[in-house]
């Protein structure tokens, strides 16, 4: 009786080493596919370089090897956009170069430009003195550039008013540079200005600045090429629960210059690549299961919106859309929008976190249009957003890097995402 009791207890710590082992690996391959979606071969996922076509077609070669099947006989939906990608980009301050991402960033509806200058330093007293401002403007010759320091302005719509002067290319101004406290981010832009744009951190502005050499190259492009990829598995029922998330980041700014996009996306990303691989290694699920990665969200929900346009599937046949974007936090909990829109789907995720105590809470919220669940909740479709709450790296921006991402709460989010299949079906 004592060898039986011995090997039935060497049996069950095995087959829990086996589990903590499975449980292990699954965090290892998500740790792998992040390492990878935000490595510099993949160009923040954005436009140059084709990055985005990049990040999808592995994504879709992925999804052919866990086994996810095609809608259509190819995982990739393509269709295309308007882009201004920027190829190219150097600044200096007095024949010393500036670190892209640190001491500035370019506008994303820049244009082209390539000289030395003189600059024109505009700041807040001479915005408030119009002849002033013209009379520096005007006093220079053409091609100009102009820096913009606010600093004091307590004037909004004035320093749009110049702002708008600035860029609108009919002073001469060839190049505007904008002075902020610190350095912000930067992200893809769907058109084109008139005059090339720079934002400068205030840090990087010498006290005399005499010269300011520019490259910039910027290209528009009006059918730009890209792709979502959408695969499926089929269930007992010919109803579709949908993973959705973004695949693109805010890219690459010429060679280089890059946003690895960790927690936005990449972290949702990997989220919906370690879901397929779940229900791939599992029993035939009773609701059919589609993954789609959409491109285009950073500029305007292009990709979703593309695909709730364009449906593979009869949108009535999807019982809940749940979008996944900025998840691997967690540490201050999770929040649900359109939680608000959909009550009976977020009283089934506060049960399961009730129940279970998966995330330390779930803030319902209402959906807006601030990631891809919204244009099918637009087209009436069942759809909630996920996105946990927490410190890491800074989101769009040069620290959101995949090292940053803490994972705190992922498993546990996974496992609530996971439940509300189950629990929908008792329904």
């Amino acid at each position: 009786m004592k060898k039986s009791f011995i090997l039935i207890s060497i049996i069950l710590t095995i087959l829990n080493l086996s589990n903590n082992s499975a449980n292990c690996q699954d965090s290892k391959y998500v740790r792998k596919q992040l390492q990878l979606l935000c490595g510099p071969g993949m160009y923040g996922r954005g436009y140059y370089n084709r990055g985005d076509s990049i990040a999808a077609f592995y994504i879709a070669d992925q999804f052919k090897k866990l086994g996810i099947k095609s809608f259509t006989g190819n995982l990739i939906q393509r269709y295309d956009l308007n882009v201004n990608r920027i190829n190219r980009t150097v600044v200096k301050f007095n024949g010393q170069e500036l670190k892209f991402n640190r001491d500035y960033v370019v506008s994303p509806y820049s244009a082209s430009v390539k000289g030395t200058f003189k600059p024109v330093m505009i700041n807040a007293s001479l915005m408030q003195n119009p002849d002033k401002f013209l009379e520096a403007v005007n006093g220079t010759p053409a091609p100009k550039l102009v820096v913009l320091d606010s600093a004091g302005l307590k004037n909004p719509g004035l320093y749009k008013l110049i702002r708008a002067l600035a860029t609108g290319n009919e002073m001469g101004i060839t190049a505007m540079m904008e002075v902020f406290p610190a350095t912000p981010g930067t992200h893809p832009g769907r058109w084109q200005d008139k005059a090339a744009e720079i934002k400068v951190g205030k840090p990087a502005l010498p006290d005399t600045l005499t010269a300011v050499e520019l490259e910039i190259e910027s290209q528009y492009m009006e059918h730009y090429p890209t792709q979502n990829v959408v695969g499926y598995l089929p269930g007992e029922t010919d109803q579709y629960i949908v993973f959705t998330a973004h695949y693109d980041g805010y890219g690459s700014y010429g060679e280089g210059n890059y946003n690895a996009a960790a927690e936005d996306n990449g972290s949702g990303t990997a989220m919906v690549m370690d879901l397929a691989r779940h229900y791939m290694q599992g029993k035939k699920p009773y609701y059919s299961v589609a993954f789609m990665l959409f491109s285009g969200e950073e500029i305007g929900l292009m990709g979703s919106k593309y695909y709730a346009d364009h449906p593979v599937f009869p949108l009535n046949k999807i019982k809940l859309v749940i979008n996944l974007d900025m998840v691997m936090t967690g540490q201050d909990g999770v929040i649900l929008f359109n939680g608000n829109g959909r009550p009976n789907e977020a009283a089934i995720v506060q049960k399961i976190n009730e129940e279970h105590q998966y995330m330390k809470n779930v803030e319902n919220r209402d959906g807006t249009a601030n990631s891809d669940h919204f244009p099918f909740q637009e087209k009436g479709v069942p759809a909630i957003f996920f996105l946990t709450k927490g410190p890491s790296g800074r989101g769009h921006g040069p620290d959101d890097t995949y090292d940053k991402l803490p994972m705190y709460a992922y498993e546990n989010l996974f496992k609530l995402v996971v439940a509300i299949p189950e629990e929908l079906k008792k329904q």
